[in-house]
């Protein structure tokens, strides 16, 4: 069995786990099968929303610089750069197991990349 972990930009994690929870129950019922999701059963963090919203970090440059480089994905350096910057650090700091398969999961999005405000600092 998987787990998904959700990496906040800028929400607290009980409004993540409240939300999301509420919205998989909302879904799983349309698809036909009703499901109660409770807001524990959501994992997420939020330990990387400290520099606040569109606010970059070098994290999140370094994050952008190497999926760029070595997967040949550009990421929005608002929302999946801060997300990959997050995963970047938690496989650093030894979160997963040497054993475990991590997935990003790139959602795609209409990325700010080229936006005059990050461009010239990524």
């Amino acid at each position: 069995q998987g787990k998904a972990l959700g990496i906040s930009i800028d929400e607290p994690v009980e409004w993540l786990q409240k939300n999301i929870s509420a919205l998989a129950s909302s879904a799983s019922e349309k698809l036909g099968e009703r499901i109660e999701f409770a807001p524990a059963d959501v994992s997420a963090n939020a330990d990387y929303c400290a520099a606040g919203y569109g606010v970059l970090t070098g994290a999140e440059r370094e994050a952008v610089r190497l999926f760029a480089r070595h997967e040949g994905l550009l990421l929005d350096p608002v929302y999946t750069g801060r997300a990959a910057a997050g995963m970047i650090d938690l496989v650093r700091k030894g979160f997963f197991k040497k054993d475990e398969t991590v997935l990003f999961w790139h959602t795609g999005g209409q990325p700010a990349l080229f936006a005059e405000k990050y461009a010239a600092s990524i």
